[in-house]
């Protein structure tokens, strides 16, 4: 079994890595939980149509996925960083916090700008079938990205292929999400390619904008 093992997995020291095993163990954990929680939205999982129908706290559901994406994209990114603030995130997994943090506080921003933006150019669109849907392709970018981290720190795989292919497939499945929402969007107005264009603006073009000018300026 090891020397099985030892083709895909690379043997180091215990210590080096402890903290990337902790940070799986640690989304493994909620992961485990929320499945406890919201045992119908798990086991609605693979099918879209059976998931829509859940009517379990979808909020809640999304929150426990959006932070586990953080902590996985932060264990990815972390290793990217400049040495700049070493002298406060001098660990590695408060520099996977750190991170975690950011992209927690830019999807919230995300959201607010999002909500103001669709408000201003009056966008309609049906929140809880979008929070559904969000919340069901959200699913599967943290597997996927758990895996990532997985190959990524105990393999030999080269690191950027494993971070080319993890980004294709985060964008396929950001693709897959709007194609969803566009073609399946309850109200008739939203249905109309210049909503959709608008309603996409909102939610993706305008924050990373905002956040560009926002690192330009600091």
């Amino acid at each position: 079994m090891k020397s099985m093992l030892s083709v895909f997995f690379l043997e180091r020291p215990v210590e080096d890595l402890d903290w990337v095993i902790y940070i799986l163990l640690l989304t493994m954990t909620i992961i485990v939980v929320g499945r406890i929680l919201f045992s119908n939205n798990y086991e609605s999982l693979r099918n879209m149509e059976n998931f829509q129908e859940v009517n379990d706290n979808q909020a809640l559901f999304g929150v426990i996925f959006q932070f586990c994406f953080a902590v996985l994209a932060g264990a990815i990114m972390m290793g990217y960083l400049v040495s700049d603030y070493d002298y406060i995130f001098y660990t590695p997994v408060l520099k996977t916090l750190a991170i975690a943090v950011l992209i927690l506080v830019f999807y919230g921003a995300r959201s607010v700008l999002g909500t103001v933006a669709a408000y201003a150019f009056g966008i309609s669109h049906d929140r809880n079938f979008n929070l559904k849907t969000l919340n069901f392709f959200r699913a599967y970018s943290v597997f996927v990205l758990w895996g990532a981290v997985l190959l990524f720190y105990f393999t030999e795989v080269h690191k950027p292929l494993i971070l080319g292919v993890l980004v294709a497939v985060l964008v396929m499945i950001r693709v897959l999400t709007y194609r969803y929402i566009f073609k399946n969007q309850p109200e008739k107005q939203s249905k109309i390619w210049y909503y959709n264009i608008l309603y996409l603006c909102a939610l993706e073009i305008l924050p990373l904008l905002v956040l560009f000018k926002f690192l330009n300026m600091w």
